[in-house]
């Protein structure tokens, strides 16, 4: 810091000799330089030019002014030591500094006004001159004054008046150095540094690849950083014990800054779920549009719908689905009736929102409303499995009935034989088909319930896809109740493969989900 008392003239100590008689010391007293030589300007030990103020030197003084303290300092370093007292301390507040006449103007808490002069002494160092007004102005003046003597750590000389100061002092011992801290320089807050350390981490855990972003889990993560920050400018402001409020302003904008970047990220993921759910909805919605019954065989067992709108979801030789939009209940209830009029009345289950049964030929068909949108009818018809070749023995006993000649009760009773023969092997046959239209139709949702569960497990907002896995996970427990229901030792050896080549590959499907 450069004050005005950089380079301030010298007084010039008599010379040898002369007397002490006031007449002699006027006659020999010092001469004291007017400034700097011409033409050189007043620069400073730390190269600042300044504007130097009137040296006060002792010999200037009036006499019996008194000088509180005389310190073996330079003026420099004692205007830096009074400067950093009034503005960290708690006890006083600076009210103005005058760097031209080194003045010093302030204030106690408790009222007391004080102006203190630091006055260069040459040799002897510097001096200080302490006014005060007020009720504790006294206890005042000494809190100062102590405190001045504890920074500079060296005991000052004894007060003296005039040029005598100086004199007084020269048998002192040599100027002391300042202790440290005694200019002011403040220990760097390791607050600060702490803070600007952890907002650099917060910065970097935002680029960290995470689901679930939120605005209050950024917040959350936010609250550590922030304190420290705000701590650390605490700390550091002026009137603190600790330096650093460079460092605690950097911290706080690397915490703005993470917060920024934090924010921009829980957007973007929040669009990103938002599409992907909005995919994921379209994936599984019915699209509503026009439609064409097909042509097929297994089409033609059913009555057409009466809406033409819907989305045929599978067809095939052997199966055919289709899902039909803008289907009320009175039109649901007439297409049901309209399938059973087409013979589909076998071992059938009907209730208000579903229908199941076989014809005659062991085709399988459902007929169901959609539990999310009722107006949406879904309509499954299955062929039946191949009949089994059970025709042998039956054909070698009627050619047996031909070429032999027996009684009427002999032909009636073969022909009981047969027909009961017949009607056992359309049974099991009816069975094996009702089986392994079950088997195929658990199969095809465990490819729905895969598909869902890994967009399900995928999506970043899981909450607005409650309902759809709800749904989801009732028609799971529905089919999972159907196949558990299959008594595995009543099925025929082709069935009983046929389940356990099913359940494999089911077991593998959901065995991948979330992978």
């Amino acid at each position: 810091m450069t004050t005005p008392f950089d380079q301030q003239p010298q007084p010039v100590p008599p010379s040898e000799g002369t007397n002490d008689a006031p007449e002699d010391r006027a006659n020999n007293a010092p001469t004291v330089p007017n400034a700097v030589p011409a033409g050189q300007p007043n620069v400073a030990s730390d190269g600042a030019t300044t504007t130097p103020m009137t040296p006060a030197t002792a010999p200037q003084q009036p006499a019996g002014a008194p000088f509180d303290r005389v310190y073996a300092v330079s003026p420099q370093q004692l205007f830096q030591v009074i400067h950093d007292q009034l503005t960290t301390g708690a006890t006083f507040t600076l009210d103005n500094e005058n760097t031209q006449t080194g003045a010093f103007s302030f204030h106690s808490y408790d009222g007391v006004n004080c102006t203190l002069t630091v006055v260069p002494q040459g040799a002897a160092g510097t001096a200080i001159r302490l006014e005060a007004t007020g009720n504790e102005s006294a206890k005042r003046v000494d809190e100062l004054l102590a405190s001045l003597d504890k920074r500079i750590g060296v005991a000052p000389a004894p007060a003296t008046h005039g040029a005598g100061a100086a004199a007084g002092f020269a048998g002192a011992a040599a100027p002391a150095v300042l202790a440290p801290n005694a200019q002011g320089v403040k220990k760097t807050s390791k607050l600060a540094v702490f803070a600007i350390i952890w907002g650099v981490l917060f910065v970097l855990a935002q680029f960290v690849d995470v689901s679930g972003r939120s605005w209050g889990g950024l917040l959350f993560a936010t609250v550590l950083p922030a304190l420290l920050s705000g701590f650390a400018v605490y700390v550091t402001r002026p009137s603190g014990k600790v330096q650093g409020r460079v460092l605690a302003w950097v911290a706080v904008g690397i915490t703005v800054v993470g917060l920024v970047i934090g924010g921009v990220f829980v957007i973007r993921d929040g669009a990103k779920a938002k599409a992907d759910r909005a995919e994921l909805e379209a994936s599984l919605a019915t699209k509503c549009e026009a439609y064409s019954w097909p042509e097929s065989d297994i089409a033609a067992l059913l009555p057409q719908p009466k809406s033409t709108e819907g989305e045929i979801k599978s067809e095939s030789s052997d199966y055919f689905s289709i899902e039909v939009c803008g289907t009320d209940a009175k039109q649901y209830a007439d297409y049901v009736k309209s399938v059973q009029d087409n013979g589909f009345t076998v071992d059938y289950n009907k209730s208000a929102d579903s229908f199941n049964a076989k014809n005659a030929d062991g085709y399988s068909v459902s007929v169901s409303r959609d539990t999310d949108d009722e107006t949406i009818m879904s309509i499954t018809i299955q062929v039946p499995e191949k009949k089994e070749d059970t025709s042998t023995d039956g054909d070698a006993a009627k050619q047996d009935d031909k070429s032999t000649d027996t009684g009427a009760d002999s032909s009636d009773a073969n022909k009981q034989s047969d027909q009961s023969s017949d009607q056992k092997a359309q049974q099991n046959t009816n069975d094996s088909a009702d089986f392994k239209s079950t088997m195929d139709s658990y199969e095809a949702f465990i490819d729905e319930y895969v598909a869902f569960m890994n967009k399900y497990q995928k999506s970043d907002n899981v909450v607005s896809m409650a309902t759809d896995y709800a749904s989801m996970m009732k028609r799971y427990s529905e089919f999972s109740q159907k196949v558990d229901a299959i008594d595995e030792n009543s099925l025929s050896s082709e069935d009983s493969a046929y389940y356990t080549e099913v359940m494999t590959r089911c077991a593998q499907k959901l065995a991948s989900v979330g992978q």
